[in-house]
């Protein structure tokens, strides 16, 4: 499910463990390894960089200086060409939240259009799980700060307001996410 404790070995892993993995693996080979082509091993490094990214104060400073790497990676594991299981989509999803609650983050995100356009198909998307983490993906992005107008008049313009709107009347599940994205919006 989304945004719950993966078996990773990381998760919520403290400071001091998070700094241990990133210099004995480092970002590039977790990189290559969410790039393999056997699905449990992207999986499991998908959990790994998620993890590694849960830290709000981390996750700038890791991005400033890795984000262009990460995000070169993970975008094109949405498209529909690179054909993964929702499972694996599912944890890119997660992945972008955590990245998303970076502040400056926030900003490298939005000026990825193709992910943003990836992510309003998935807030299409006939998976509820998937629609979940991309409603929340998108609420992450959209929180209030001083730069979030410009990111909701984006939002508003690429049609995701819109269809966190219509997913007011999909599953309680759905419609509770959007309904917490959409609170973002309102916040002005």
């Amino acid at each position: 499910a989304v945004v719950s404790t993966q078996s990773t070995g990381t998760y919520k892993a403290n400071a001091q463990l998070r700094s241990k993995i990133l210099t004995h693996f480092g970002i590039e080979q977790i990189l290559n390894a969410v790039e393999e082509s056997r699905p449990n091993l992207k999986i499991k490094a998908l959990g790994l960089l998620r993890n590694i990214l849960s830290d709000k104060e981390e996750v700038d400073r890791l991005m400033m200086v890795h984000g262009s790497s990460v995000l070169s990676t993970l975008v094109p594991l949405l498209s529909p060409v690179m054909e993964l299981s929702e499972e694996e989509q599912e944890q890119v999803l997660c992945v972008f939240i955590n990245i998303a609650g970076g502040e400056m983050s926030r900003d490298l995100l939005m000026a990825r259009e193709d992910l943003l356009m990836c992510l309003l198909e998935f807030l299409c998307h006939s998976n509820s799980q998937l629609q979940i983490a991309a409603t929340t993906c998108v609420g992450q992005m959209a929180v209030h700060d001083e730069r979030s107008e410009g990111r909701h008049a984006k939002f508003r313009r690429m049609g995701h307001f819109a269809q966190l709107q219509s997913l007011l009347s999909a599953r309680p599940e759905v419609s509770d996410r959007a309904k917490i994205a959409l609170q973002y919006f309102r916040i002005e």
